[in-house]
């Protein structure tokens, strides 16, 4: 077998290496299963080092849904080939995914009356109901040894499952040979998901209603032509994302929808198909609010710092957990939102929403089936109250977002199909195969994507512009500080423009006499024809006419259709005299440019940073200079660094009790593991050559912004220095 045919790139992500043995695949992003269903799932999974990928913010050992296939489909064991750590972490993240949580004894606090509140349930009965199989006409508890069998990497890096060998050498490189004959060998820099870099100059905009739903995936996790269930619920024009399949953060920015608009979570439950893209969305740019129950937040954190193989509590720095309580509601963007716990094999929260005289209801993954629930309580796994709870779903909301799953822990599609057809009206189904829905059943799964929103309220009506304009205005982290009557005088002095695709806002050597600032779409900045950088919604330019005389140095061209204000240089001066701004926008003026952006483009976690997250760091660079002669120490040993230092030339030395330990060279970032670590001590001496070009970053800001956002802070939490 030629090497090069023995291995495939699947569209999803991941490797599968073809052996006459078997086929074994290396690398399991999320939904990979869909790429290999035609042809037969492999049986043989290697998990690569890194499990996750903090670039892509994805999972690289998604092992739930083959697990699922093989056990409950094929009746047979997952091998999986894995370090001894890896193993562990594994166990970790499955043990949760299949079983739920193993500690139960604080969901009382949950309820408004503890235990006692009507509908209260026994989850880890309905839990171990699920889990519990016929197996020999007995029933038994399923455990991981049943699904799963590992085989661990020994001491020299290596697995043998029969002619299979496979190895694992000290850089990292995998090799698989079947017999002696090598099948294929892959290094460590092998790219395991495809590369799709998002583009921040899309050529479309979306505009939101004050209530509706969109939905971002309407399939099963194993519907090959689908993508998993996930919506975004938009309130007053904001969205909050619901289970977020994996890649569509990534997606909704090609398709026009800003980032920051999109600032919370709904975590239903913690299963492949509905937490893979929470991580995504977290690593993007922002902080994003986490709305769920403790109990199902808890298992998130559990699940996903075995996965990124890091600090449970320094994972929860990267977002804001907001607990809900079931059955009380909740304002959230100004809706009322209701949560409560569903019937499904670990724990799972369905809600309803009450917004502008509407009302919208989510079944979440339910076992939805009234007699099954009344054999639950004849059983007594679980009780008349909660029984008779389940058995009120309130079919008489607005707009009904229901699954149809594959049982036994979905919900038949009989039941639905049984219901009214009043009722049937305003279902739209989800976690469904298009062959699933009976064509006479009047029933409809949920249309996918922007355009086929579902609007239940469509505007603000005449309070739209300045909604707008607010909306933007607090959405930058430089004016969300001001005090409320700097927000009224900023609308006073504010003149909303609208500019074309392709019109041209100003020309290089134009005077400078406006500040500008985006509302919605984007603005190309360009310099001879070239696009220095794109701007969005929030972003701010012509800040250096603040500050002096000189003429536009670019060009500022609409790259899509662009709703901005523009503000007179002299009503903005005024605006920040005597203000924070003033300060930060005066340093903005004079490090914001072609120049700095190529300089922190040369380290790889800046150069990732969308344009709004770049100009947060222009705002606190600094230039060190250094004596023309000595080296010059700037961090000591055991000792609290007030700062940490960007190299852009020349060497840093590394000490460590008196002895060098590394040279660090352009490009390198030292000084910040202490910073993030609760301003620690540091464990190194570092000091610069009198050649060296370093920037410097001030301990308490570059602090704050790593945390307020979580992707580079998780990225950054990996520097070695």
């Amino acid at each position: 077998m030629n090497r090069i045919q023995a291995v495939r790139e699947l569209p999803r992500g991941g490797l599968l290496i073809f052996t006459r043995q078997e086929p074994v695949q290396f690398g399991i992003p999320p939904e990979t299963i869909k790429d290999t269903m035609a042809t037969g799932v492999p049986k043989i999974f290697v998990v690569p080092g890194a499990m996750f990928s903090l670039e892509k913010g994805i999972s690289l050992a998604e092992l739930e849904f083959p697990v699922y296939y093989h056990f409950f489909f094929l009746k047979q064991k997952v091998q999986v080939v894995c370090t001894r750590t890896q193993k562990q972490r594994i166990q970790v993240i499955l043990s949760e995914a299949l079983f739920g949580p193993r500690n139960l004894t604080s969901l009382g606090a949950e309820f408004p009356k503890g235990v006692s509140t009507p509908g209260f349930p026994d989850l880890k009965a309905e839990m171990d109901h699920f889990r519990t199989l016929p197996v020999n006409e007995r029933r038994k508890k399923f455990t991981l040894s049943d699904v799963i069998q590992f085989h661990v990497f020994d001491r020299n890096g290596t697995v043998r499952i029969q002619d299979l060998t496979i190895q694992l050498d000290d850089r990292g490189t995998c090799t698989i040979r079947e017999k002696e004959t090598l099948v294929a060998a892959i290094p460590v820099t092998r790219p395991l998901i495809p590369d799709n870099p998002v583009d921040f100059s899309v050529q479309q905009v979306f505009s939101p209603p004050l209530f509706g739903i969109t939905t971002l995936g309407s399939g099963h996790g194993f519907d090959p032509d689908a993508m998993t269930s996930g919506m975004i619920i938009w309130i007053n024009q904001r969205g909050i994302m619901v289970d977020p399949p994996v890649n569509s953060a990534v997606d909704l920015i090609r398709l026009g929808v800003n980032p920051k608009i999109l600032d919370a979570i709904i975590l239903t439950h913690c299963h492949a198909d509905h937490d893979s893209g929470t991580l995504q969305k977290i690593m993007l740019e922002g902080k994003i609010t986490l709305y769920t129950t403790p109990t199902v937040f808890n298992s998130f954190i559990r699940k996903s710092a075995a996965l990124i193989h890091i600090d449970r509590s320094r994972l929860q720095k990267a977002f804001s957990f907001v607990p809900i309580h079931t059955g009380e509601p909740i304002n959230i963007h100004g809706a009322m939102f209701e949560f409560n716990y569903s019937f499904h094999s670990i724990p799972t929260i369905f809600f309803q929403v009450s917004h502008a005289g509407k009302t919208f209801i989510y079944s979440s993954d339910t076992r939805n089936d009234p007699d099954h629930i009344c054999i639950m309580h004849e059983k007594g796994i679980m009780s008349k109250s909660r029984r008779d709870f389940l058995l009120r779903f309130p079919w008489d909301r607005d707009v009904i977002f229901h699954e149809a799953g594959v049982p036994p822990i979905h919900t038949p599609m009989k039941v639905l199909t049984a219901l009214p057809a009043s009722v049937r009206e305003k279902i739209y189904l989800v976690h469904v195969a298009r062959d699933q829905v009976p064509e006479t059943s009047g029933l409809k799964i949920a249309p996918t994507g922007l355009s086929s929103t579902v609007t239940l309220c469509p505007s603000a009506g005449p309070f739209q512009a300045a909604m707008d304009i607010l909306g933007a205005f607090l959405d930058l982290d430089l004016f969300r500080s001001l005090p409320p009557e700097k927000t009224l005088e900023f609308l006073s002095i504010a003149d909303p423009q609208t500019l074309s695709s392709g019109e041209v806002l100003f020309r290089k050597g134009d005077p400078g006499d406006r500040f500008f600032l985006i509302i919605s779409g984007q603005v190309d900045i360009m310099e001879d024809g070239t696009p220095l950088t794109t701007l969005s919604r929030s972003d701010f330019f012509g800040e250096k006419c603040l500050f002096s005389d000189q003429p536009r140095t670019a060009d500022a061209v609409a790259a899509s259709r662009v709703n901005l204000v523009g503000v007179d240089r002299q009503d903005m001066q005024t605006f920040i005299r005597q203000t924070g701004l003033e300060k930060t926008l005066r340093h903005l003026s004079i490090f914001q440019g072609k120049a700095m952006r190529n300089i922190l483009d040369g380290h790889p976690v800046f150069h990732d940073l969308t344009p709004s997250q770049k100009r947060q760091l222009f705002q606190m660079v600094e230039p060190v200079t250094l004596p023309k002669h000595g080296n010059t120490v700037l961090i000591r040993e055991k000792e609290k660094p007030d700062a940490c230092y960007y190299i852009h030339g020349g060497l840093v030395k590394v000490m460590r009790t008196g002895r060098e330990v590394s040279e660090l060279a352009h490009g390198r970032l030292f000084g910040i593991q202490p910073v993030l670590n609760h301003a620690a001590e540091s464990d190194y001496t570092f000091s610069a050559r009198p050649d060296a070009v370093l920037f410097r970053f001030a301990s308490p800001a570059i602090k704050a912004f790593a945390e307020n956002n979580p992707g580079v802070f998780l990225k950054l939490c990996s520097e070695a220095f």
